[in-house]
């Protein structure tokens, strides 16, 4: 397939660019990229007053395979990414055989954005063999549960080294959240609520980062929410320790006061934080402490969401939103520059995963997103491609909007419509 975007905002940071630019597609690649190319004979999309910019490529987005009614699964997920901007999925489904690895893999190729499996790094508190996983396609080694004895995740951490393949730590220590519904600070005792504690994260950030040095092997800490933890890995990274991180738009736009009327939409894992969190993680992004924004998708279904406070499973549909989501209280806030915000979005978490994503250069795969940075518009969940239907959005007013996800030179989605 060929076409010609016109005349956008050409961006990404790794690769120095941005400026205004057109960029010719064939057979999957980029040909070009320059100014005033005329090309006749080609479909062409008059990009004036959009970004254009490497698609997205996410850490972290839960999926049930095989698929059950009404659950998210790997296409639906597929679908609900490429509508988002994201060209390239981690996909998390709790996998940890060969064979169900083969299946995602075979899944896969109907889906609407590329999916690379992530896998359990243990099974009944025994290490899988990451060497035979990797073979078949898995792309990075997470366990739901954080693996709790120090001894296990050092040797988790030798063996992933030793296959080249990601690791990624669940930074929660469970004997501290106890029956905690929400972040402890001033609106946990405002509400008079079981809370969370900062300290539930940053232990297991504080100890993973102690057998990163010790070993010298890397380690990926996901889901980075409190301000202890920034701290940790800021000065971790400043002694040379081999590790990266993420956090999730939702941390850096809105607070524990979410949950004000009991707001079940609002209940995530880890938990929103307070005002003090989301500056430290703002500033995290800016100065490089935190390498990524992950989507942290994690669906559940609506009929879930409507029980109480208490038993209402934590998790919200992010994939589709992230990008409004951090435009929103990012961007637009000052906060970090869009250059960097893409980057932390696309290239970094490329190099995350080892994988040739998230730059726009002639001869690279045609993996683009085409948005409309300033556009206003009010989130309806009702709205969403994911099955998931769970937002704590649901309402509120975001700037930014994706008007086209090109995949391999394909459109795969266009003003929220995928095709």
């Amino acid at each position: 397939m060929k076409l010609l975007i016109k005349n956008a905002r050409l961006i990404s940071e790794p690769d120095g660019l941005d400026g205004i630019g057109d960029v010719h597609i064939e057979n999957g690649k980029i040909l070009n990229i320059g100014t005033g190319l005329e090309i006749g004979g080609i479909p062409t999309i008059d990009g004036t007053g959009l970004c254009l910019a490497p698609g997205l490529v996410d850490l972290f987005a839960q999926a049930t395979e095989p698929e059950r009614d009404g659950t998210e699964h790997a296409l639906s997920l597929s679908r609900a990414a490429a509508a988002g901007g994201y060209t390239t999925v981690c996909m998390h489904t709790g996998a940890s055989t060969v064979e169900q690895v083969q299946s995602l893999m075979e899944r896969a190729e109907y889906a609407s954005c590329e999916l690379l499996p992530a896998v359990r790094a243990t099974e009944n508190n025994v290490l899988l063999n990451y060497g035979d996983l990797k073979l078949v396609g898995a792309r990075a080694v997470y366990d739901d549960e954080s693996i709790t004895h120090p001894l296990r995740m050092r040797d988790a951490m030798f063996r992933a080294r030793k296959n080249s393949i990601t690791l990624m730590s669940r930074c929660r220590d469970m004997r501290l959240y106890g029956e905690g519904l929400m972040r402890e600070g001033a609106m946990s005792r405002v509400m008079g609520r079981p809370s969370i504690p900062a300290s539930a994260e940053a232990v297991v950030v504080a100890r993973d980062l102690v057998l990163a040095a010790e070993s010298s092997c890397c380690v990926h800490l996901a889901h980075i929410s409190t301000a202890q933890s920034v701290a940790l890995i800021r000065d971790a990274k400043a002694r040379g320790v081999r590790v990266t991180c993420s956090t999730e738009p939702h941390y850096c736009a809105l607070t524990s006061g979410e949950l004000t009327n009991f707001n079940t939409m609002a209940k995530l894992d880890p938990p929103l934080g307070n005002p003090e969190d989301m500056r430290a993680l703002a500033e995290g992004l800016r100065d490089g402490t935190i390498d990524c924004l992950a989507s942290g998708h994690i669906p559940v279904t609506r009929r879930d969401k409507l029980r109480s406070l208490v038993s209402a499973p934590p998790g919200c549909s992010g994939i589709e939103l992230a990008l409004p989501i951090a435009l929103t209280a990012l961007y637009h806030t000052e906060a970090l520059s869009l250059p960097r915000l893409l980057a932390c979005m696309s290239s970094a978490p490329a190099a995350v995963l080892g994988v040739e994503r998230g730059r726009l250069r002639v001869g690279d795969d045609a993996d683009l997103i085409l948005f409309d940075p300033n556009a206003e518009w009010v989130c309806r969940a009702q709205d969403m491609i994911s099955l998931s239907h769970s937002t704590p959005f649901d309402g509120k007013t975001l700037r930014g909007k994706v008007r086209c996800t090109i995949k391999a030179g394909r459109v795969v989605a266009r003003d929220g419509a995928v095709m």
